[in-house]
């Protein structure tokens, strides 16, 4: 898709035309149902609903009711796997720089075909000054809303529905972007939007360009060129700036572009902070979001506003950054006209697959450079609706401290690489796994290499911007890769493999069963643990393992056992458990669950069956969707309901 311009703001001449793949940037624009359009000063916002169509594997349970023995069941599969289309919601969010706005209505009205509406919501300054030219072009009529309040309701959408969203920017840290947790009550706060009003410049990214190679100290007069040092009886140190510009009003000198620069970016943004400081202190709070085009990422820009905030409130308030802000206002367009389907009843993911992430705004890169890379296809925002509501887990004593995942990679540089590379090393086996869960369509294997090139692509990207969707972890590198592979309509590449592993073990379970009822009460919980340990090595997540399990089928339960370490293990608080086991039993245990087949069957159940034994309520958590060989909910169901016609323990 070739985009072109007017004149460019700067005083360089600049070819605009940028040659984009349109369903790179307006994917799945046939099936878009409802729009909304935020126009600012330098940048439009577009967002549009649309309808998708995706393969799902579905579980289903043969009839097994008539038939409670194992030996009666023996040879016939436990479920039947069958693979179905399905339609979700997805709401798709696009930003591009004012210039391209008729070359894009153009393109939208070309592709238009299934608008449920004739009215199209929009926000912003622009919505006066382009409302006749979205009229001609799209033929809908442009309903304004107010831009405060579209603003507010977006944010409220994106700190609700999007984990990470909210972060601090600690410029001098090992990792510069700290991401919030998701609080289960996002009131109140204080959102200050900085658009592209604040600045009065012919190139404002030229501006920012010169400002992080500038001295500031060159231009402002400090407080110890005033007092020789530090102000001690007043609290002020010496590096604090007096007089913004001071210097350049007593000094007959030139001054380089670069420190005026830095000077005047350190004069706005602790106007704008002490503006925020005094604002936050008459209500009260201490959450303060800054958004809109002066922002933009830019590490110099948010650490300016930080280093103002946290001086002017001695570090009673947060300044607190978004990963969309620039999306707020077409998003809270977009709500404004989807009331009737009440939006804001469902929760919704951000699909990573179509999601540019938030990136790297380096300061030395070329503006123009800056302007061609990342002014289209590299902002784009998807977001899928969900099965159901997600709700903080009522069981947490304190939901707002509670964190997930182990390792936080965007902190962490050397687990990051290894998480990576064990990411990249198991590419290809997914790949392989992939074509295979679909024999019969010929063209899997082009769908296969699609995925495989995106996923990569990915993995580059967080290699050198981890902090591109929130904090990095294991879970979102493999949700990352689900995503993927749903674009590419694998929706379940492990399901026969999971329900190979399943059969298997269930022939297993009475046998394992009753060999831990012969132990004594010690030997029982030991064996207990080290079968769970054994169960977690059957994770085709692992290369060593999947290469295992390749070569050798019959590598099963007992080798699993005899693999293992001695102990002490990693983690190792086997005594504890021992003495605590000794007590009481626990009111209630709630087991998150791993993988299928050897892992759930042979090493979880016989455990959570001790567990019960000694009256212990037990909550199996599993995952709604698949992520490689882990069990899914709708298999963790049919597998209980089989187990439990075989035990009496568990029915």
């Amino acid at each position: 898709m070739a985009l072109s311009g007017g004149a460019d703001r700067g005083s360089h001449s600049m070819d605009k035309s940028i040659t984009l793949p349109p369903d790179e940037i307006f994917r799945n624009l046939e099936n878009a149902k409802r729009f909304a359009i935020d126009i600012g000063g330098s940048l439009t916002k577009l967002a549009y609903y649309s309808t998708v169509q995706h393969k799902v594997a579905k579980v289903r349970s043969f009839d097994h009711s008539a038939k409670v023995s194992l030996q009666e069941t023996d040879g016939d599969p436990l479920y039947e796997i069958s693979v179905q289309e399905e339609i979700t919601a997805r709401l798709h969010f696009i930003k591009f720089e004012n210039a391209y706005i008729e070359t894009c209505l153009d393109f939208i009205k070309d592709h238009l075909v299934n608008t449920e509406t004739k009215v199209i919501k929009a926000t912003g300054g622009g919505a006066y000054k382009f409302k006749d030219l979205i009229e001609k072009k799209l033929k809908l009529k442009v309903d304004k809303e107010d831009e405060m309040t579209c603003l507010i309701k977006g944010c409220n959408f994106v700190l609700k529905n999007i984990p990470h969203e909210a972060f601090v920017y600690a410029k001098h840290a090992d990792s510069e972007f700290r991401f919030q947790n998701t609080h289960p009550d996002i009131f109140p706060y204080l959102l200050i939007n900085i658009g592209s009003g604040v600045s009065i410049v012919k190139r404002f990214d030229e501006l920012l360009q010169l400002a992080s190679k500038g001295q500031h100290t060159n231009v402002d007069m400090l407080v110890k060129d005033i007092y020789g040092g530090a102000y001690g009886s007043l609290g002020l140190t010496g590096d604090l700036i007096a007089s913004s510009f001071g210097k350049s009003a007593t000094t007959d000198k030139e001054f380089s572009k670069e420190d005026m620069a830095k000077s005047l970016l350190h004069m706005i943004s602790n106007d704008i902070g002490q503006l925020a400081c005094l604002y936050a202190k008459l209500h009260n709070l201490t959450r303060v979001y800054f958004g809109g085009f002066f922002i933009r990422g830019h590490p110099v820009t948010m650490h300016t506003i930080t280093y103002s905030i946290n001086f002017f409130t001695k570090g009673e308030v947060q300044a607190l950054f978004l990963r969309h802000e620039g999306y707020l206002g077409a998003i809270g367009a977009f709500l404004k006209g989807a009331e009737e389907d009440n939006p804001n009843q469902y929760s919704w993911g951000e699909n990573y697959a179509g999601s540019s992430g938030l990136m790297s705004v380096s300061p030395d890169l070329n503006p123009v450079q800056r302007a061609r890379s990342g002014t289209f296809s590299f902002d784009m925002l998807e977001m899928d609706r969900l099965e159901r509501q997600l709700v903080n887990l009522p069981l947490l004593q304190d939901p707002t401290s509670y964190i997930p995942d182990t390792v936080d990679l965007t902190e962490d540089a050397l687990a990051r690489e290894y998480w990576l590379f064990c990411f990249e090393e198991a590419l290809d086996g997914v790949v392989k796994r992939a074509v295979a869960s679909q024999k019969d369509q010929p063209e899997a294997v082009e769908r296969a290499e699609k995925f495989r090139q995106k996923y990569r692509h990915k993995l580059q990207t967080l290699r050198h911007q981890p902090f591109a969707y929130g904090s990095l972890t294991v879970r979102s590198l493999l949700d990352t890769r689900e995503h993927c592979l749903n674009e590419f309509n694998f929706p379940d590449p492990y399901s026969k493999i999971k329900q190979k592993e399943n059969d298997m073990a269930l022939k297993y379970y009475l046998k394992v069963v009753k060999s831990v009822e012969e132990l004594s009460w010690e030997q029982r919980q030991f064996t207990l643990v080290k079968g769970l340990l054994a169960g977690n090595v059957f994770d085709w997540g692992a290369k060593a393992v999947s290469d295992v399990l390749e070569s050798d089928p019959d590598f099963g339960f007992e080798q699993a056992k005899q693999q293992l370490q001695e102990r002490p293990w990693l983690v190792d608080a086997y005594n504890q458990w021992i003495e605590r086991m000794k007590g009481p039993p626990h009111k209630c245990a709630l087991f998150f669950v791993d993988n299928s087949g050897i892992d759930i069957i042979l090493g979880v159940f016989p455990f959570i069956r001790e567990l019960l034994i000694r009256g212990t309520e037990v909550v199996l958590a599993s995952n709604s969707g698949p992520a490689l060989n882990d069990v899914t909910n709708s298999e963790l169901q049919i597998l209980t309901e089989r187990i439990a016609a075989m035990d009496p323990v568990i029915q």
